[in-house]
């Protein structure tokens, strides 16, 4: 007989086997590696986390986690909820073993934890997923109701040739001990205004710095005006430790992209890109603020970025930029690739809300 719970730690070796069996699909085949153990992404992080699994007699075929962190919504603090780690076998599928739990969960989940509104991405081209959450049926009365917030792309910037920062009116460098304040002011004044930003008020950018693996003060950039006045930042973030990508299939387009990659990498003495059964090597920008959407902020915090890491085995960094996004010129140039998300708004369905306040949202893609 198969029913939902909560999972524990004991389950760790079975969730990891089921997260990494179930890819996402495309032209690029990737499956999420969580070894060696599959909580560490919810330890970093801060607010309560709850990972549910539908296990039936052959063992687990579905899971779902639920975070909740303290945020901001129309400039007053709330409670932020984020719906992730969605895995379910086809068997599941076939079945509706863990579709039937969804939206009562949600509904006693959201009561218990005191929050309104969940947010979760949702890739594009993933249409399956879109009919199966987005798309409302008559007869799922019950099924949680999903209002589309932005469009945005994960942006892999690649590292091909050696490149200097352009000389220019913004000055970067490697934030110190000393910049955090100010560095977490500047965050807190951007997040405020943002739907579902973060509480950098409360200490936000300091428990990233002591509890995200290999997140340092040294791998934050600070942009300062001819003033002297700060005006962006952004951090370097590796999460090997807690996520990775690997490589299980190039298909169609895909395969003549690697060919002519991996071609001009090796004119370019940079790394190729990864062979089936091994690990994308990359890196997240996070903890960006960016005075005013200017776009020659973020042009030079990216060059600096990129002049820094080049030559050190990275394929390429990410980075969130919605669609019709001011900041989008500031990666001009650059060799970049694409991958198109939604981000949704999702409410019980005894709640439905359709409308939030517009402007970028606090959501922090690095932890998707």
């Amino acid at each position: 007989m198969s029913h939902l719970r909560r999972a524990t730690r004991e389950d760790n070796p079975r969730l990891l086997e089921l997260f990494g069996a179930v890819p996402m699909q495309g032209e690029l085949v990737l499956a999420t590696q969580r070894s060696p153990d599959f909580f560490r992404l919810y330890d970093m992080q801060r607010g309560d986390t709850e990972l549910w699994v539908h296990e039936a007699e052959e063992g687990l075929d579905g899971m779902g986690a639920v975070l909740v962190r303290e945020g901001w919504l129309g400039g007053r603090p709330c409670r932020v909820g984020y719906l992730g780690d969605l895995r379910t076998r086809f068997s599941a599928r076939r079945s509706r073993g863990l579709a039937r739990f969804y939206g009562p969960v949600l509904e006693e989940t959201a009561k218990r934890l005191g929050v309104d509104v969940f947010l979760t991405s949702v890739m594009a081209s993933n249409a399956a997923a879109l009919q199966a959450l987005v798309k409302r049926k008559k007869k799922r009365e019950a099924q949680p109701h999903y209002a589309l917030l932005r469009r945005f792309s994960a942006v892999s910037v690649h590292f091909t040739r050696r490149r200097k920062p352009r000389p220019g009116r913004i000055q970067v460098r490697r934030a110190t001990p000393g910049d955090i304040p100010a560095m977490a002011a500047m965050l807190d004044a951007d997040h405020r205004a943002r739907p579902f930003g973060y509480r950098y008020d409360a200490g936000e950018l300091e428990h990233r710095l002591e509890r995200w693996p290999g997140l340092s003060v040294e791998g934050c950039y600070l942009a300062f005006d001819g003033g002297g006045k700060l005006v962006g930042c952004t951090s370097v973030w590796a999460p090997d430790a807690v996520k990775r990508y690997r490589v299980l299939a190039y298909r169609g387009s895909m395969r003549w992209v690697k060919w002519g990659y991996d071609a001009m990498a090796t004119v370019l003495r940079a790394p190729r890109l990864p062979e089936p059964g091994n690990d994308f090597r990359y890196f997240y920008l996070c903890n960006t603020s960016i005075a005013g959407e200017d776009p020659t902020i973020l042009r030079a915090l990216v060059e600096q970025v990129y002049a820094d890491h080049h030559g050190k085995g990275y394929h390429f960094f990410s980075l969130y930029l919605d669609e019709g996004d001011p900041l989008t010129p500031a990666l001009e140039g650059f060799f970049q690739r694409r991958l198109d998300f939604h981000l949704y708004a999702v409410t019980p369905a005894s709640s439905a809300r359709e409308h939030f306040p517009a402007g970028r949202t606090g959501f922090e893609m690095a932890l998707a």
